[in-house]
């Protein structure tokens, strides 16, 4: 009862702010969207070329998007986040009902990719001006941390609805369908944002310079801040293991589970239902004056479940595992970003996400390439391990230098 009346402080505390409430619900319409349409978009492009055009569709749209991301970081700490963020959502979705009449009039298939590679790199704004904007909206240091876990409900609860919303909607109207529909919801999201006013950042861009100079400064003060740029380290090698995961779910269910092609989906949603269950553990984070700890917990209970499915590969076993791997990501993901918010000087924030941000698309394409090399390496079951051991080869060595970041963040 006590956890039940914590849960629903957190989000009352974030629903009584009212502009916390605006950006939220808008970030709710933009993660169905951006599920939604990363799946049509494949259908689309496997219906007309099977495996390898959706492969080239996919990293199609994922350099572009990271190259860009750096750059349109600059946005936030050049301008009011706010406002960079409602015109980011009306940016994506004009892209999107763009894209849509493209689909649904039958435009050519090159077309519609280049269309959708738009709508994806427009994607990269959002999550960097909203990590620079929730510290200006929350009034407090536990107010930002509630925030941040309900981010984190929202962005592990479209990984479950919106691939069924998808799903209705492709078989009822075609890709183009869900296009047109994460559109309406993401021009609504617009909307709610538009009527949010928060105050600028401490110490703006230079307007006067130019967009690849302050790009350039962006990644110097990642460079000479140490604790920003390892907590960038340790967030974009998360995603390493998540671009991975696209290809190790269908070889799980396909060449180690005889689960057949639509087992992938199973595996994949079990990922995504054990991120729901995960969230509400990160309630504990709120009050929390430290979060190294949970972050590393989250970490190891994320790889010793991969580990742990090779070793004892099941049917019923991988569907428990990869849950507990889920909420192992969660928290990992909230008290990371929570951290990197504390620590990152506000007035190079939104840089500092966009920085992220380029890596985390640049980090899914090396996973998905690293993903074959595995189980050419070691077999279909034991790639499974290697996936597992990405992250703790990559922490171990940092992990004091984590604590005393922890411990010098406000």
């Amino acid at each position: 009862m006590t956890y039940l009346r914590t849960i629903s402080t957190v989000v009352g505390s974030v629903l009584a702010n009212r502009s916390l409430r605006r950006v939220q619900i808008a970030f709710a319409a933009f993660n169905g969207s951006e599920w939604g349409v990363w799946i049509a978009m494949l259908v689309y492009a496997y219906e007309r070329g099977g495996a390898t055009t959706a492969g080239l569709v996919a990293v199609a749209q994922l350099i572009p998007a990271g190259l860009f991301a750096p750059f349109a970081a600059t946005l936030v700490d050049r301008h009011p986040p706010a406002k960079v963020l409602a015109l980011s959502y009306l940016a994506q979705g004009l892209a999107l009902a763009v894209t849509a009449a493209a689909l649904l009039g039958g435009a050519a298939p090159l077309v519609a990719y280049a269309l959708a590679a738009i709508a994806a790199t427009a994607v990269t704004i959002t999550r960097p001006t909203q990590a620079a904007l929730l510290p200006a909206l929350a009034q407090t240091a536990d107010e930002l941390t509630a925030s941040n876990v309900v981010s984190g409900w929202i962005e592990s609860a479209s990984v479950l609805v919106a691939p069924a919303l998808a799903g209705v909607l492709i078989a009822v109207g075609g890709p183009g369908a869900v296009f047109a529909v994460m559109a309406v919801l993401v021009l609504g999201g617009a909307a709610l944002v538009s009527g949010v006013r928060a105050p600028r950042p401490a110490r703006v861009a230079d307007p006067e310079g130019s967009v690849l100079r302050e790009t350039v400064r962006g990644f110097g003060s990642l460079a000479h801040d140490a604790p920003s740029r390892l907590l960038v380290g340790v967030l974009g090698a998360q995603f390493v293991v998540i671009g991975a995961l696209d290809v190790l779910f269908v070889v799980l269910a396909v060449d180690v589970l005889d689960l057949g092609g639509s087992g992938a989906a199973y595996l994949n949603a079990m990922f995504g239902a054990g991120g729901v269950v995960g969230v509400v553990a990160t309630v504990a984070l709120v009050g929390r004056a430290r979060l190294a700890p949970p972050l590393l917990l989250g970490l190891v209970v994320w790889s010793a479940a991969f580990v742990a499915l090779a070793a004892f590969p099941s049917t019923p076993g991988a569907l428990v595992l990869l849950a507990v791997a889920g909420a192992g990501r969660t928290l990992l993901d909230v008290a990371g970003r929570t951290l990197l918010q504390r620590a990152a000087p506000s007035e190079v924030l939104g840089r500092v996400f966009g920085v992220l941000e380029g890596i985390t698309m640049g980090a899914l394409a090396l996973g998905s390439i690293l993903a074959p090399a595995f189980v050419g390496l070691v077999g279909p079951r034991w790639a499974t391990a290697c996936a597992g051991g990405i992250l703790p080869l990559a922490v171990i060595g940092v992990v004091p230098r984590l604590r005393r970041v922890d411990g010098s963040a406000t």
